[in-house]
């Protein structure tokens, strides 16, 4: 009986220890909650005893100004803590710079840097905090707008009063209601003090959470000014290798394979999955699953290949659906180390070794994900075989070269992250860390060895699937590059550069990567074009055959016995093949996956931009600037003239790759026609490049003030030899704006006849007659004589002239003549075809044949046409066309003649 009055009241105790905690931490939310409710009802109890409802509310007001007199105790604790923190934070860095200006910097001062970077406030915690201010903030405002809205009621107590007594049953006699009404005076008054004093409270715990939140802003701030000072200092700190380095390995050997710590990692996490099951088990359930379904993957993965479809059903969305599968396929393994990481992350706070495991396995997850997706890609089945038409030879050398490595990078990788996070001892990252990272990028430096190697079986396969292509040219560049890069990561960690070198071999990853992403882009990208052309291709083949009946269609299904074909049916491999594209179309889609992976490269590689900034913050000159009236001094700085020149770069490329943009993305889609178009895009050209040029000289501090000089040159060398130049320029801009001749016209400058083919900024390209390009000024176009062909309409006039012999019917030649013209078909009716006498020629009768066709293409073979027909039907009506002819009539002096002639005279 005592032991079970023992057990219950350990029981009770137990419960009153977890109510008293809970209180602790709920408490000032309940109290700022229920003040809330209470005062949101008026603050008044509908009963009969108005006098007693008044006095109990008063009492229940001051218990709650106790109460949030208590709640302010938090926030202020908060807010003494954040200032404690920057205190000693900004300690810390001042002795960190006393310490780095004295230049003798070792593993000791390396270890304090480690362990001051280490204990920065995070901005997980900092985010808790920030959550907590907010709740409070919101509890702590809606009780103040109570209290002020309880205040206000106050304000008319008269007519508080009547409605307190309209509610008293039975009503009061004459002699009563003078009395309670000065002790319900009284007593309001009382209780708008308790209220105003409660306000007070209330202000107070919200200005106190606003000073939190702005002490909280500003350690983040700076925890992340130090965080970057601290990781430059690291950046550039050795801690070369020693003796000691070499006794610290077994150590940390035995730090790292300990098994009291793995079991204590495993008692964590069995811990914290009884605390938090929810995570784990969908994460265990969801990779099972993919364990289980792996077969039916693979197959779907087959089955999405075009191989297995037909040519009108593939689509680019079965290379999307492909490229899900592949990493559904990769998925189980770095799904289950995030879920044994997250699970630890809870418990990390009870060791050093269980947080150093949860990170490693976090960061080890993601880097496997990434190799896994990529072996997947490259499989016999995968995306670059069967969707990229790829050799699959090669891809298969390539896949079974990354499976090898992957068994001997990874767990090298996982022990350098185990031993180099900032749970694990500072000696086990200067030795087992050192080590196992120096192996695991000389592993990678080995695969790209092997796979770039010039007799291997992936180079010999390429040479032959892909010869003369930038990727065969440059193989030393490739090889110096994927391989000298590990190598110096290595040096960089074995010489004691341990976090420049994890920090450059994690960009590097990252970058690799991030260029195999852009690779796969750039297939899908034109693989999605390939695929519009050839539903193009079938779409005017099938309108084609349906215009002509049905023999598209029986040819396609009939043939000769045993030789039945189903071209709609019959699957088809699409191969990629780049050189199929328009160059316009090509050259678009290397400027957006280039730009795509340049902006993702300085994405991964932005914040050496801070590191390196010894070199991009230093100073080559000073310009002055003028900002309010007052002048201010900047200095052009190396990374200022690295980005004005990249700004240059960038502004080139648009303007050589915007008409393929413009024309793919805009104008295909509107119906404007091609001279529109070209006028659009040189316009566009102008635009950007005088937006890069501006931007560039503002970058590199030049400004109008600092140009002037150089306009007022211009303007005299105008006056001289620019002249002329000017004059064309703006002769360009008035054709592209008024559009007199176009792209296309055909045209007649001067005693030049010929085809627009180009309108650039200082002249234009007319092909002639003979094939022959002829430059004119654009200024001839505008102060010359101009004869445009095509300008308004495409119809030309022709005038054929012909002479029948005297003593023809003029009558028949006349509708003989015009029987043929309008005969000919692609002679115009409207304007109506003439022919008329004109002229009693020497020796014919000559008339003129008036005729219109609606091309200039069409005018000489219109000619032709008409003037054999009109030879064959004079012909057939024996009308003569005569030749020319002469009377010669000879005078000759005596003795002028030879003596025959004159003998026979």
């Amino acid at each position: 009986m005592s032991g079970t009055r023992r057990a219950a009241s350990y029981g009770a105790g137990r419960w009153l220890c977890h109510v008293s905690r809970w209180l602790r931490e709920h408490g000032p939310r309940l109290l700022l909650a229920f003040v809330c409710a209470v005062l949101a009802r008026g603050g008044f109890a509908q009963e009969d005893d108005p006098l007693r409802a008044v006095a109990d509310r008063n009492a229940e007001i001051s218990s709650r100004i106790a109460e949030a007199t208590k709640a302010i105790e938090e926030p202020e604790k908060a807010l003494a803590d954040l200032r404690r923190t920057q205190t000693d934070l900004e300690q810390r860095m001042r002795w960190v710079e006393r310490r780095a200006s004295v230049q003798a910097l070792g593993q000791e001062f390396a270890q304090t840097l480690r362990e001051y970077l280490s204990g920065l406030p995070s901005a997980e915690k900092l985010a808790v905090g920030k959550a907590r201010r907010m709740q409070l903030l919101a509890a702590a405002s809606d009780a103040e707008l109570a209290v002020e809205r309880a205040l206000h009621r106050l304000d008319d107590p008269d007519a508080v009063i009547d409605s307190l007594l309209a509610k008293v049953q039975p009503p009061l006699s004459d002699e009563e209601l003078p009395q309670l009404k000065r002790a319900l005076s009284a007593a309001l008054r009382q209780q708008r003090d308790l209220l105003q004093r409660l306000a007070g409270e209330q202000e107070q715990l919200r200005k106190t959470l606003n000073e939190a939140g702005e002490e909280a802003v500003a350690l983040q701030k700076q925890a992340d000014a130090a965080r970057t000072q601290l990781t430059d200092l690291l950046f550039w700190t050795p801690a070369p290798p020693t003796a000691q380095t070499l006794a610290e390995l077994a150590p940390a050997l035995r730090w790292t394979f300990s098994a009291a710590h793995w079991q204590a990692a495993a008692a964590a996490m069995q811990a914290e999955l009884v605390r938090k099951p929810l995570w784990p088990a969908a994460a265990l359930l969801s990779a099972g699953l993919l364990l289980a379904l792996r077969g039916r993957l693979r197959r779907a993965l087959l089955a999405l290949s075009p191989a297995a479809l037909t040519v009108d059903r593939y689509g680019i969305g079965h290379a999307l659906a492909a490229l899900g599968v592949t990493c559904l396929l990769a998925l189980p393994l770095p799904l289950l180390m995030w879920a044994a990481a997250g699970t630890l992350l809870g418990a990390a706070e009870s060791q050093d070794f269980v947080g150093a495991l949860a990170e490693a396995l976090y960061q080890v997850g993601r880097l496997l994900l990434a190799l896994l997706v990529s072996a997947w890609l490259l499989d016999q089945n995968g995306v670059a075989v069967r969707h990229f038409g790829w050799e699959e030879a090669l891809m298969a050398a390539t896949a079974r070269e990354l499976r090898r490595g992957l068994v001997i990078f990874v767990p090298l990788i996982f022990v350098a992250a185990l031993n180099g996070m900032a749970h694990a001892p500072f000696a086990n990252e200067e030795s087992l860390a050192r080590l196992a990272l120096s192996l695991a990028v000389l592993t990678l430096a080995g695969f790209f060895f092997r796979v770039l190697l010039p007799g291997g079986a992936l180079m010999r396969g390429f040479g032959e699937y892909a010869p003369g292509t930038w990727v065969v040219r440059l193989r030393p560049v490739w090889l110096v590059a994927l391989v000298g890069v590990p190598c110096g990561v290595a040096l960089l960690a074995l010489a004691g550069y341990f976090v420049a070198a994890g920090y450059v071999f994690g960009r590097l990853v990252h970058s690799l990567f991030l260029a195999l992403a852009a690779v796969v882009l750039y297939g899908l990208m034109v693989l999605w074009v390939q695929i519009q052309r050839q539903r193009l291709t079938r779409e005017q083949d099938g309108e084609g055959g349906t215009q002509e009946g049905t023999p598209a269609k029986q040819s396609a299904t009939t043939g000769e016995p045993g030789r039945t074909v189903a071209r709609e049916s019959a699957p088809r491999r699409p191969r990629l093949d780049i050189t199929a594209l328009g160059e316009e179309t090509r050259s678009l889609l290397d400027f957006i996956v280039s730009l795509l992976l340049v902006g993702a490269l300085w994405w991964v590689w932005r914040d050496a931009v801070a590191t390196l900034g010894a070199i991009t913050d230093y100073k080559l000159w000073s310009y002055t600037d003028s900002l309010g009236g007052k002048e201010v001094t900047h200095a052009l700085t190396v990374g200022r003239l690295l980005l004005a020149l990249l700004v240059l770069v960038i502004t080139a490329i648009l303007v050589q790759r915007v008409g393929a943009l413009l024309d793919i993305v805009l104008l295909q889609r509107l119906d404007m026609q091609a001279d529109a178009s070209y006028a659009i895009t040189v316009v566009t050209r102008y635009a950007i490049a005088a937006v890069g040029i501006v931007s560039s000289s503002r970058l590199l501090g030049i400004g109008w003030e600092d140009v002037q000089w150089l306009v007022t040159a211009l303007s005299v060398g105008l006056g001289f030899g620019l002249q002329e130049i000017v004059a064309n320029f703006v002769s360009g801009l008035i054709v592209l704006a008024e559009r007199p001749i176009r792209i296309g016209d055909v045209v007649t400058v001067g005693d030049v006849s010929g085809k627009v083919a180009r309108i650039r900024a200082r002249a234009t390209s007319v092909i002639d007659f003979d094939n022959k390009e002829v430059i004119i000024p654009n200024k001839a176009f505008i102060t010359g004589h101009v004869v445009n062909w095509t300008l308004s309409n495409q119809i030309i006039r022709l005038l054929i002239k012909v002479g029948v012999g005297y003593g023809s019917d003029i009558g028949l030649v006349q509708r003989a003549i015009l029987e043929v013209v309008r005969g000919n078909p692609d002679v115009l009716q409207d304007p109506a075809p003439s022919v008329f006498l004109v002229a009693f020629g020497e020796s014919a009768l000559d008339f003129e044949i008036r005729a219109f066709v609606d091309s200039l293409d069409k005018r000489l073979r219109v000619q032709h046409e008409i003037n054999r027909e009109i030879a064959r039907v004079l012909g057939e009506h024996g009308i003569e066309i005569p030749y020319p002819q002469r009377d010669l009539h000879i005078y000759s002096a005596p003795g002028a003649l030879p003596g025959n002639l004159q003998d026979d005279q």
